[in-house]
């Protein structure tokens, strides 16, 4: 039987366009935050994925030994076949993958932790009844038990809370309402395993955690900016810059020069090179032509095949441009800037 979660795997490897390897797919699928994988994710689309199939290699190799038997994958070129292109095609596996929100699962698991953990606490407190927590995580306990022990009148807040998930819980729709809604523990009942709520939906419990995850992500971005329920997410963050990133970025802008950077962190050039590479992709305003000149910026842009983000075409064909500056480019473009 053919499930949803394969066609968003399936649709993760016909994003690549047979111009990236099984082992960068692999690195994306666990998260590693290395340079590479961080701008496979950004040009190939694959930033809602990204860190949400946390594969052994083993399972990854069966996995994809799966997908070629059935007929689904070409290994030699890791593309798919027609029957492979088919199963990634449908609206719903585009919509599912594109609300995933794997480039911020941190800020969207660690909302998810205290919340959950707070109305298991609160509930549970309320009716005067022991319980175990239902995260197992330190730091979401220790946030959640210096919330709880705040003198204040819960009642009202508890009640805007309630409002909230609602009020966004109508606009985010099923299935990501109900994955949602059945993951909560209270005081009497126990959240929903993904296999419950597989059953619930008729799906199976890799589709049933993806509707999960889409859900809760696409719920915490229908929040209003004053929403009370945003509290959980105080002091994380939502950035996906690196932070070793971010430290090169505030060095740039207290107008310190590539090799007053590189000295003052004491990093390799490359390192402070994928920290210039990820601030072009990330950021809303970026010098371009300070770092290639202007001749080349257009030259990579007519000359780039618009459906393809590889860097050795471009290389080869232009005198004196690196790797590094074609990375900046494309990622200048893949925001939508033109310079022709």
């Amino acid at each position: 039987m053919v499930h949803l979660a394969d066609g968003v795997l399936l649709l993760s490897i016909q994003r690549l366009k047979g111009e990236r390897s099984e082992r960068s797919l692999f690195h994306v699928l666990n998260g590693k935050r290395s340079a590479t994988t961080l701008q496979d994710a950004f040009f190939y689309d694959l930033e809602p994925i990204f860190g949400l199939f946390p594969y052994t290699k083993y399972d990854y190799e069966k996995l994809l030994a799966s997908f070629e038997k059935r007929g689904w994958l070409n290994r030699s070129s890791f593309t798919l076949t027609e029957a492979g292109t088919m199963l990634a095609s449908p609206e719903a596996v585009s919509d599912l993958f594109d609300r995933l929100g794997g480039e911020y699962r941190d800020y969207t698991t660690m909302t998810w932790k205290r919340l959950s953990l707070f109305v298991q606490t609160f509930m549970s407190l309320e009716h005067e009844r022991t319980f175990y927590p239902v995260q197992a995580d330190r730091l979401a306990e220790r946030w959640v038990k210096q919330i709880v022990r705040t003198e204040r009148e819960w009642r009202p807040l508890i009640q805007s809370f309630h409002h909230e998930l609602e009020t966004a819980l109508e606009d985010i729709g099923d299935p990501y309402a109900t994955a949602v809604v059945y993951r909560f523990t209270g005081a009497f009942e126990t959240g929903y395993t993904y296999e419950q709520i597989a059953a619930l939906l008729d799906v199976d419990a890799r589709t049933a955690r993806l509707y999960f995850l889409a859900g809760w992500n696409a719920l915490l971005w229908k929040l209003p900016r004053d929403a009370k329920l945003l509290g959980f997410a105080h002091g994380l963050s939502s950035e996906r810059m690196t932070l070793s990133a971010r430290g090169s970025y505030e060095q740039f802008l207290a107008g310190r020069s590539f090799q007053q950077v590189q000295s003052q962190r004491r990093l390799r050039t490359s390192t402070i090179e994928d920290h210039v590479v990820e601030m072009a992709m990330y950021l809303d305003e970026f010098p371009l032509d300070q770092f290639v000149p202007i001749e080349q910026i257009k030259q990579v842009e007519q000359l780039r095949d618009k459906s393809s983000w590889a860097l050795k075409p471009i290389f080869e064909q232009i005198d004196g441009i690196s790797y590094y500056q074609i990375r900046l480019v494309f990622a200048r473009l893949k925001r939508g800037e033109t310079f022709v």
